[in-house]
């Protein structure tokens, strides 16, 4: 009887400490607690100390109990946020001190095609929260890119890295950072370039989310700064190669920077990454950059004879020599593959192109399918500074195996009512070139007979996808409630540098949304105008009526560990063990051993 008494009472024992165990709940919080203060979690009023987290100094981590509030605590000072633990959690994942919240529900965008080229699939693309990026910097070299943003700098050195998100820490070292773009620089808020193994002598090269760098996007004259990310998720959606995109919140040598949008730098890996699923490939060539300065000086692709001095070298920038050596592409040679683009490109009579057959020439060239989409994309935006309207700003990458090119285009800042006259709103495709421009590659495409019912069909299949105000809307405001509390963050940060600083406020983020600010008509009111007239002038409607999208099988998906990781449905079904299922697991196998004592005494 003692015995069996003993064994009840150790159920009783067993069962409480195991519940009390599956209700400890491991909490992390980013922060920057000064002169060595204390951090802490606040649960049910009384404060449990969190320490530094191996991962990352920044990191504080612990164990407390679940509650349904709890708050992050500062050296005795808790933010003004009072957090709710999600149902039956086990851990809170890196969340931020003083945001409300970390992870966002933010609506999809239907997919119009599929991927023309097969990318690789990143959480370089990651939608729905901000992440947190952490340098530690040469002070003195960063001070004199800050102190005069518009000297010629190099990469001043990175000695540690850390891009942090709810349930990842990526940590790099040896990289370079200075700051970036040419007009953005007049700002007081700097764009910059981060570019991995800078300083790095090893052989093996680090790489985040396949690519060796990226840009840090400032956004000083959008004041929603969605407008790029918009863009970027709707060149995806269409099946178009385009760089990614995700936001983060920036601190060098623990000073905060602000809230930045990261996206890819162009470099031999990005072609890899963006046209081929990040498979080294060896036929990547070169990649040119696409610039305009005024009507008169612009990237618009017009063949001016063999003569290499005739192409302004602002205007067009070898941006990447992709896996062609020295021997391949000579320094007095640089712009002969562009060269000859455009003078095959000349050759072309696109109202010749009214079949398959006498198009061939122009399908030869460059994919016809994937450059409408950029073309499109870049009209139903409004992206006055863009390929189309101002031949600026974009990327062409040719393959050495087959010849053919691929275009790329990017910085979409100002997109969507920002720096665009009202009436383009309107503006039928037929007039969207800037009056008095040539624009061959455009003409390619909306001259031909053939291309140009094709293009029409894209515009319509992309309004009726995606580009309305019932789709759009909706995603717009998700990253609204992701981004204020950053925004309002970041307008409160001291500038950094001279230059000018908008005086655009928390206001304008909410309004420009939806309405005209000043001369910038809002997102979702661009949309709204712009489907509503495409409407019009190809006569259908934007119910989605179309057949379904068929799957898609193509691409790959990059993880932390470098390698390629199994397929989301994969993952799904993959079999996980979380801490309260093992919690379960053990209270199971505990009552069934115990029980089998008392049976046997």
């Amino acid at each position: 009887m003692k015995l069996r008494h003993f064994i009840t009472s150790s159920i009783v024992t067993i069962v409480a400490l195991t519940a009390v165990e599956a209700a400890d709940v491991q909490y992390a919080v980013i922060a920057f607690p000064k002169n060595q203060q204390s951090v802490a979690v606040s649960v049910g009023g009384q404060q449990y100390p969190l320490q530094a987290s191996e991962k990352h100094p920044n990191i504080f981590t612990g164990t407390a109990p679940s509650g349904e509030t709890y708050q992050y605590v500062i050296d005795n000072h808790p933010e003004s946020t009072h957090r709710r633990l999600a149902q039956d959690a086990s851990s809170t994942g890196n969340e931020f001190f003083n945001r409300t919240q970390t992870v966002f529900s933010v609506p999809e965008l239907p997919q119009a095609y599929n991927p023309i080229y097969p990318p690789l699939f990143s959480a370089m693309n990651r939608s729905n929260e901000i992440a947190t990026m952490i340098l530690e910097a040469n002070q003195t070299g960063l001070h004199e890119i800050l102190s005069n943003p518009m000297g010629a700098h190099e990469y001043t050195e990175v000695y540690k890295m850390a891009y942090i998100t709810n349930n990842d820490v990526h940590t790099f070292s040896l990289a370079g950072i200075k700051n970036s773009g040419k007009s953005t620089k007049e700002f007081a808020k700097q764009s910059y370039k981060v570019k991995l193994n800078e300083f790095s002598k090893a052989n093996s090269k680090e790489l985040i989310f396949g690519r060796t760098g990226f840009k840090l996007r400032a956004h000083e004259t959008d004041p929603t700064f969605i407008r790029e990310k918009l863009l970027l998720d709707m060149l995806a959606a269409s099946g178009g190669a385009t760089l990614g995109g995700n936001f983060v919140r920036l601190y060098i040598n623990n000073e905060p920077f602000g809230l930045y949008l990261m996206i890819d730098d162009m470099s031999t890996t990005t072609i890899d990454s963006l046209l081929h699923a990040g498979d080294a490939d060896p036929h990547t060539g070169a990649t040119y950059k696409g610039n305009a300065i005024n009507p008169q000086t612009e990237g618009n692709l017009v063949y001016l004879g063999d003569n290499a001095t005739l192409y302004n070298d602002f205007i067009y920038e070898l941006e990447d020599k992709g896996k062609l050596s020295k021997t391949d592409l000579p320094k007095d040679q640089e712009k002969a593959p562009l060269i000859e683009f455009t003078r095959r490109l000349s050759l072309i009579d696109p109202t010749q192109a009214r079949d398959e057959q006498s198009s061939g020439a122009i399908a030869e060239l460059i994919d016809p399918q994937h450059t409408m989409i950029h073309l499109a994309i870049n009209f139903l935006s409004g992206s006055w500074d863009g390929v189309w309207h101002q031949a600026s700003n974009y990327y062409l990458n040719q393959n050495t195996q087959s010849k053919k090119w691929t275009l790329i285009t990017y910085d979409f800042d100002e997109t969507l009512g920002i720096g665009a006259p009202a009436y383009m709103a309107s503006t039928p495709y037929d007039n969207f070139t800037r009056p008095g421009s040539q624009r061959p590659l455009v003409d390619a495409f909306i001259k031909s007979p053939y291309y140009r019912a094709q293009f029409e069909d894209i515009l319509k299949t992309l309004v009726k996808r995606f580009f309305k105000p019932n789709v759009m809307e909706p995603r717009v405001k998700a990253f609204a409630d992701m981004l204020r509390e950053d925004v309002a963050w970041d307008l409160s940060l001291p500038a950094k540098s001279p230059g000018l600083q908008p005086t655009w406020t928390l206001w304008n983020f909410d309004n420009n949304m939806n309405a005209t600010d000043g001369l910038s008509m809002g997102v979702t009111e661009w949309i709204r105008v712009r489907s509503q007239a495409v409407q019009q002038q190809l006569g259908f409607t934007d119910a989605d009526d179309l057949p379904p999208l068929g799957p898609y099988t193509g691409g790959k998906e990059w993880d932390q560990n470098n390698y390629i990781a199994p397929t989301k449905k994969e993952k799904t079904n993959a079999a996980t063990t979380t801490a309260s299922q093992w919690s379960a697991a053990l209270l199971g196998c505990t009552l069934v051993t115990v029980a089998m004592m008392i049976q046997w005494v």
